[in-house]
């Protein structure tokens, strides 16, 4: 199965048609969590997660949780708002921060696992320095999920282009759809 986070306001944004197209000669069951539609508080760092496995909130990232287990690929398609993913992208992934402590902390290798993990992100402008909190979560979130193949994909300019208008995007997209890992 493959999870995809869409962390755009628009539920037929931009960042998700790159998504799409990325993934669009997949046979996989494909399920997709819009972040503006679920409620997820954020981690507050309460130290629960540090001794003990799992989270102590209550909430739609419990069914978030046993999406992750059963993907095997997860894809996070966010825009960039002032140099990050949105916000609703971003409570999500802080909420990772329970996996993170089972596996450093508890010594406890029992998370999710992926074949892939897929970043993609757009900006309407053209400044590629807005991209580098995308790039150090991407960073982060490989080194948790220690996946077979990961990719991140970056595209400016949307305000004046569709990415899928642009052969570049697109030859990037056909690299990654050579690349991506399926078991069917």
């Amino acid at each position: 199965m493959i999870l995809v986070i869409n962390g755009s306001p628009n539920k037929n944004s931009i960042t998700l048609s790159v998504a799409k197209e990325v993934l669009k000669y997949s046979n996989e069951e494909i399920k997709y969590i819009n972040s503006y539609d679920i409620q997820v508080d954020s981690c507050d760092d309460c130290k629960y997660c540090h001794t003990k496995k799992g989270c102590i909130k209550r909430d739609d990232m419990d069914g978030i949780y046993e999406l992750l287990f059963n993907a095997n690929t997860l894809v996070i398609s966010s825009p960039v708002y002032f140099g990050g993913m949105t916000d609703k992208t971003m409570k999500i992934i802080n909420r990772f921060q329970r996996f993170f402590e089972q596996k450093y902390s508890l010594k406890d290798n029992n998370i999710p696992r992926f074949n892939n993990l897929f970043i993609i992100s757009t900006q309407g402008g053209v400044n590629p320095k807005m991209f580098n909190g995308v790039y150090q979560t991407y960073k982060i979130l490989e080194l948790l999920f220690n996946p077979d193949y990961s990719s991140i994909l970056t595209v400016p300019s949307t305000d004046e282009f569709h990415p899928l208008d642009q052969q570049k995007v697109l030859k990037k997209i056909q690299k990654i759809q050579k690349k991506m890992i399926t078991f069917l």
